[in-house]
């Protein structure tokens, strides 16, 4: 039962990993640069937005920012006015403006230092009069080398390495492509295992219920009928029929109409194991060996734990070292 849970379990992860699996990267097309002045115009138009919903509802502040974070995750670089392209990495804006609990002047502050950083720059720092004297620093003999040559390779190696990177090129996309549409077989092996589980935890289930149900109707009211060895004899019968779980109860039972035929304790089918323990707690020689056949009992029959043949023996000893105290 416990192997079939575990199967069942696996499946149930294996669907759910799989359907959250997206799309391979190079399906994925990367954002257009925006330009330099583009940019700056953002920054300006962020600086004013947090500045105007400091008098909104928290609601719209949170909307608001939301809004201004997904227009900055959009901005991964910058075209400049000679055409080239930088890289930009705006993480730390849009996780402060994502912060749960928002401070709109700090927003403000770092808006406000970009802008002063883009008014002041590029200023000369520098005069040439500043710059001369290092001249003199790099013509010492610690700052001199000698430049190394190159050494161009082949035209055939330098194919053969291009061959080569061109091979690994092809057959990294290959395993990727593999990798990305083998899961279709694999997310129906999954379903199939799934479903094979489900039908095998049912089936299991209902055998259970069955068998309970027909112990039901056998005994009905009988356990009050009972004497120690009836209910030690139904016990045999079913843990030879392979069902430890119910001989597990009437070993118990047994255990318990023992001392009630010795006048030891009251068996009642509405006291608890508690309201036994404690009715003979007086007599530690009865209570330690009754506290270990409760104990097995509760894990069996309440926790569900499993038995076999091994632990059904250990439990048959517990029942004998109680029988043996008193008979």
């Amino acid at each position: 039962m416990r192997s079939i849970f575990v199967v069942w379990l696996i499946a149930l992860f294996s669907l759910t990993s799989l359907a959250a699996v997206g799309q391979p990267s190079h399906f994925i097309q990367d954002e257009l640069p925006i330009t330099f002045e583009g940019y700056w115009e953002l920054v300006r138009n962020t600086r004013q937005a947090i500045v105007q919903i400091d008098a909104l509802p928290n609601n719209e502040v949170r909307e608001q920012l939301d809004d201004l974070a997904s227009q900055w995750e959009k901005v991964t670089a910058v075209e400049l006015s000679d055409k080239s392209v930088v890289q930009i990495d705006p993480s730390y804006l849009v996780a402060e403006l994502k912060n749960g609990i928002p401070d709109l002047k700090r927003l403000e502050k770092l808006m406000d230092a970009l802008l002063g950083a883009h008014e002041k720059y590029p200023q000369k720092v520098f005069t040439i009069q500043d710059i001369e004297p290092l001249k003199d620093i790099l013509a010492r003999p610690e700052f001199q080398w000698e430049q190394v040559q190159v050494v161009d390779n082949p035209a055939w190696l330098e194919n053969l390495l291009n061959m080569f990177d061109d091979f690994m090129n092809r057959l990294a996309f290959g395993v990727q492509n593999a990798m990305y549409y083998g899961r279709v077989p694999l997310i129906i092996a999954a379903v199939i295992i799934f479903i094979l589980s489900l039908y095998f935890i049912s089936r299991n289930l209902s055998h259970n219920l069955v068998r309970e149900a027909q112990l039901a109707a056998e005994n009905g009211d009988g356990d009050a009928a009972l004497t120690s060895k009836g209910a030690l004899q139904r016990a045999q019968t079913l843990s030879g029929q392979g069902d430890y779980r119910n001989a597990v109860r009437y070993l118990y039972l047994s255990s318990l109409l023992i001392l009630d035929e010795q006048g030891l304790l009251r068996y009642d089918r509405s006291r608890t194991n508690r309201e036994y323990l404690r009715s003979i707690s007086s007599k530690p020689q009865l209570a330690n060996p009754l506290r270990d056949v409760i104990d097995v009992f509760d894990r069996v029959w309440y926790g569900f734990e499993s038995v076999d043949d091994e632990t059904y023996q250990t439990y048959v000893k517990h029942v004998d070292e109680l029988r043996e105290k008193k008979e």
